[in-house]
């Protein structure tokens, strides 16, 4: 699955919606956990790329946590 920060998407992309994932802790592991929850989300969607994602750690003393947003996208051959 192509993953991009950038909203960039191919003409032909079927945008699908947007999906969130959340997870306690705010560290390298936590990012990847977190990715590899959207990334199953979209999947379930039937996405082929996030775009646009966003990355918001959450420090405060009684709940630190990573979430990411991002749009899941269906790409198609032009």
């Amino acid at each position: 699955m192509r993953v991009s920060t950038l909203s960039d998407r191919a003409a032909a992309a079927i945008e699908l919606g947007v999906v969130y994932a959340s997870v306690e802790g705010v560290n390298e592991n936590s990012f990847h956990e977190c990715l590899q929850e959207l990334t199953h989300k979209a999947e379930a969607l039937g996405a082929t790329a996030l775009i646009a994602m966003q990355l918001v750690q959450s420090q405060f003393q009684w709940n630190r946590r990573t979430s990411l947003l991002a749009t899941a996208v269906k790409e198609t051959a032009d």
